[in-house]
């Protein structure tokens, strides 16, 4: 008996033609670039989903079992992340909230059909006689995958795409979050209580002032948040900034305060005191409050 394969969400190939010209924009980027180094870094990862998107495992992915499905489901755990660091590349470069959001509604469905065919693979894993897959998240927050479940989330708030959060919650996580990340789902999945836990203290550990900070100073308490965290820790230089131990991921996830301008969308403060910090996405969060008051 072949484990079936289940029904997936992406459109990647249809959306690449598309996502060529991003890299074309005459945006003002949001950061300091090399725009050299951002175009080969736009077309290293370009060039990796295209080669993906011709591959065995995208056009057939129902066509293996066991572990074959298991290095097939991979290799869209992998197109995921390139997803993922390909819109932090366009959030970097300019790409406006309308240009971003379906790079983010196609990301988000190629973590949920990894998910998805990684729970196939197990499946038929265990058809076998394989009993020692048991059920970890396909996105596992607790490990340095952590930037990766930050993004889909946060971004989620600022994209105006909160109605894929339950899914990513539920089907990526597999419902293994810590306190921030149970904030930034709390609205799309009606919770009541988030967890007591942080899984990376360094830099989210800090947060602490903010969740128990009264509603009307919040966001006044992650002001000393995004100095201590964000502008001093990119004021250090490389070799000491690897010595704080600071949750940062590939390509310096960790430039933008996505979790504290999706919080300032979700709770809908005066924001006028983060606005000055180069960290803060102050226009994808004013598209973000835009698209809502639609």
């Amino acid at each position: 008996m072949y484990a079936p394969t289940p029904a997936l969400d992406n459109q990647l190939a249809d959306a690449l033609p598309q996502w060529r010209d991003l890299a074309r924009t005459a945006a003002v980027p949001r950061r300091n670039l090399d725009l050299a180094d951002w175009n080969a870094d736009w077309r290293g990862l370009f060039g990796a989903l295209e080669r993906f998107s011709r591959s065995h495992a995208y056009r057939q992915p129902g066509a293996v079992q066991g572990y074959a499905a298991l290095e097939s489901a991979w290799s869209w755990g992998s197109a995921a992340e390139n997803a993922s660091t390909l819109l932090l590349k366009g959030i970097d470069r300019g790409l406006p909230g309308a240009v971003l959001r379906p790079v983010y509604r196609e990301t988000a469905a190629l973590w949920l059909d990894y998910a998805r065919l990684l729970g196939a693979a197990r499946d038929s894993l265990r058809q076998q006689g394989e009993e020692n897959f048991e059920a970890t998240p396909a996105l596992a927050p607790r490990s340095g995958q952590y930037p990766f479940a930050l993004q889909l989330l946060a971004m989620g708030v600022l994209l105006d795409a909160q109605d894929l959060l339950p899914a990513l919650v539920e089907e990526v996580l597999l419902f293994d979050t810590d306190r921030l990340l149970d904030y930034l789902s709390a609205a799309a999945l009606g919770l009541v209580e988030a967890s007591g836990e942080t899984f990376h203290p360094r830099p989210f550990g800090e947060l602490r002032a903010f969740f128990e900070a009264p509603d009307d100073s919040a966001a006044q308490a992650l002001v000393p948040y995004l100095q201590r965290q964000y502008r001093e820790f990119f004021q250090l230089s490389p070799k000491a900034q690897k010595k704080t131990r600071r949750l940062a991921g590939p390509e310096s996830w960790g430039w933008w305060a996505m979790e504290v301008s999706a919080l300032s969308v979700l709770y809908g403060w005066d924001d006028k005191a983060l606005r000055d910090s180069p960290h803060y996405l102050a226009d994808l969060v004013d598209y973000a409050r835009a698209q809502g008051s639609d």
